[in-house]
This record gives C-alpha cells, sequence and structure tokens, in this order.
C-alpha cells in the first residue's frame, strides 16, 4: 500500500522546525510534510496577513506537491489555517488534527499585549522566555532553532498574526463529517484546556489532554503525541 501523507502546519513564531521529531519518525504508512507558511523563519511574504490567505497559500502549496486528501495536523495558528481550509471544502482532507488550535471563534489577543509583541521581534532574550514558557515540562533539543526562526517572521507579522487570528472565526457545521482529533495540553495557559473543550464539542467529539504538557505538547512529549497521531491516523478511510 502506497504511503499516505500528513500535512503539518505550524503555529505563530514558529516555523516546520517544529515539527522535526514527526518528520524524523513518522506515523507507520505515512509521509510528513510541512511546510513553512508565508512570512514564518525567513520566507517570503508580501501579501495580506490573514488566516485566509495563508489558507489560499495552502491550497496552491498542496497542488504544487501533488498532494490529494492528506490528513491536515495543525498546531495553534497552524489549526485555525487548517480550520479555514477544510471548512472550505471537506472533500480535500481526509481527516483533521487540531492541536491546541485557536478556537473556531478566533483568538483575542488584549490591546495592552501588543507592544509585546513588537519587542519581540528585536530582542532574543524575551522570544527565549516566551517560547521557554510554551515547553513547562521539557524544552526541545532544537530549541534554539524555534527561538532563532521566532526571530525571522515578516515584520508585519508580530502585530499582524494576533490580529488575524482576532478577525477570523469558521462556523463547525462547515466541518460537519470530517474526522478530527482533538488535542491539548493540561499546563496550557495560551489555548486553555477549556477553550479546547469547547472547540472539541463544536466538532461533535471529545478533546484528549495530555497531562504535565503546555503549549508546546507535541514538542514535549513527541513519543505520546506520535502513538495518538497514529491511532487517528488508523482509523481514516
Amino acid at each position: 500500500m502506497p504511503e499516505r501523507t500528513l500535512v503539518a502546519l505550524h503555529g505563530n513564531f514558529a516555523s516546520s522546525a517544529w515539527w522535526a521529531d514527526l518528520l524524523a519518525d513518522p506515523p507507520t504508512g505515512w509521509r510528513v510534510l510541512a511546510p513553512d507558511l508565508p512570512g514564518f523563519a525567513g520566507t517570503p511574504h508580501d501579501g495580506e496577513v490573514s488566516i485566509a490567505a495563508y489558507a489560499d497559500w495552502l491550497g496552491q502549496w498542496l497542488d504544487e506537491q501533488g498532494v490529494t486528501r492528506p490528513a491536515l495536523l495543525g498546531h495553534s495558528l497552524g489549526g485555525a489555517v487548517a480550520l479555514e481550509f477544510v471548512a472550505r471544502d471537506p472533500g480535500r482532507v481526509s481527516g483533521l488534527i487540531l492541536a491546541a488550535s485557536a478556537p473556531l471563534s478566533g483568538l483575542i489577543t488584549p490591546e495592552e499585549n501588543y507592544p509585546v509583541l513588537e519587542l519581540l521581534r528585536g530582542n532574543q532574550g524575551l522570544r527565549e522566555m516566551s517560547l521557554g514558557a510554551l515547553f513547562p515540562s521539557a524544552r526541545p533539543a532544537n530549541f534554539s532553532r524555534l527561538v532563532e526562526d521566532a526571530g525571522r517572521m515578516s515584520d508585519t507579522h508580530y502585530s499582524g498574526n494576533a490580529r488575524a487570528l482576532a478577525g477570523w472565526g469558521v462556523d463547525a457545521a462547515r466541518l460537519a463529517g470530517v474526522p478530527v482529533l482533538v488535542m491539548s495540553g493540561a499546563l496550557d495557559t495560551l489555548i486553555t484546556p477549556d477553550m479546547v473543550q469547547a472547540q472539541a464539542e463544536l466538532l461533535g467529539t471529545r478533546a484528549t489532554v495530555l497531562e504535565g504538557r503546555g503549549h508546546g505538547f507535541p514538542q514535549e512529549d513527541p513519543v505520546a503525541f506520535r502513538a495518538l497521531l497514529a491511532e487517528f491516523l488508523a482509523t481514516l478511510p
């Protein structure tokens, strides 16, 4: 049987490097592709900063790669991109995995936090502290690479992505019939377990919460994450 394709989308202040463990050890029978979204990790970007624009780009990228009906995995902001993409045409994917995904109604960043987002652009120490807080149980081995990539976003993205998430939302009814796995970390303070549980209920499923892990649970505990992922992927038609 030929390999099937899992496409993994990173979150804000992130890059394909967040999926290093998954790329190195994909689930049996699956290949993993993990693009850098436009304007992240030094990739070019000169268009609109919005979830819709990222979903547009994803569709074009999948066509260029010749990928049809992948399973789509989205973490944090990448979850919003995945939700937007699938809601437009559910038949384009075989399944959806949401890992600490932005809520279906969007994610509001308080106005007083925007100056801090802009400071992250030029302050490596602040980036290291902010990203470190996402991994309360253990920083991944490539943490220094993640910090470096976070500082290589387009200038438009530091506040722009927060504005994009605040102005975005999707109707859960548009995803009816799509197999979905919803996961979170119990120690996540950015996308809290309560937010993820509510998201799962809207999608007609239950959330799996990893105890002792935070927002970066796929990187904190790649073995447990991959096991849950493989179990779900094995159920897809």
